[in-house]
């Protein structure tokens, strides 16, 4: 008889079949973690705060209870927007829920005591600017807000704030109107912050799962 042709069986290494086919299947689109309308109620209140930070520098101290219950509401708005963004983040989340918290408490503070509001007007906003630029400073390292030379920027807005602040806590002799600019400035400078996460924290979200 004659020699049957050998048939050779060519073995496959199912591991080699993995990657092909993972790359034929279509890639899901990254999600940011901070959504869409998180941005906007952040540009929304980056807006706000440069309005507000105006009016502070021409305010009349008689206007002292609207003032109160203004920069109160505000209060209450970005403790909203933190817990927003402690119930979305990743990376440190404390960062969000301590800025709540603070924010929360000023801003009942500034709504419900308007009589402790008017006899320490100065200590009191000198702890609504420590408590956000304390904020600031804690939310300048979470990487899906600011990162690069955003960060840097945050960095500025915290430490200003921190020095305006202590100023207004610590020392007595300064004027009313002395107050108003300090208000108005770090106001302004909050508003920048604001906006500066709404633009770039989509672009640094999807940086940051890659």
């Amino acid at each position: 008889m004659a020699d049957l042709p050998e048939i050779k069986h060519e073995t496959t290494n199912s591991e080699d079949m993995v990657p092909s086919r993972l790359s034929k299947q279509p890639q899901q689109s990254q999600k940011p973690v901070i959504s869409y309308f998180v941005r906007k109620l952040l540009a929304a209140a980056g807006v706000i705060s440069i309005i507000l930070g105006i009016f502070a520098f021409v305010f009349n101290t008689e206007w002292l209870l609207a003032v109160s219950i203004i920069f109160g509401l505000f209060s209450i708005f970005i403790a909203f927007i933190d817990l927003m963004l402690f119930s979305n983040s990743v990376y440190l989340r404390g960062a969000h829920l301590m800025s709540a918290l603070l924010s929360a408490v000023m801003g009942l503070v500034l709504l419900f005591r308007q009589d402790f509001t008017q006899d320490f007007i100065g200590l009191v906003f000198g702890f609504w600017i420590l408590f956000n630029a304390t904020s600031n400073l804690a939310q300048t390292w979470v990487p899906e807000l600011l990162i690069g030379w955003q960060r840097l920027v945050g960095l500025i807005i915290g430490a200003v704030g921190l020095a305006l602040g202590l100023f207004l806590v610590l020392f007595t002799g300064y004027t009313p109107h002395n107050m108003q600019i300090i208000l108005g400035v770090y106001t302004d400078l909050l508003g920048i912050f604001f906006l500066l996460v709404s633009f770039f924290s989509h672009k640094n979200d999807l940086n940051s799962n890659k």
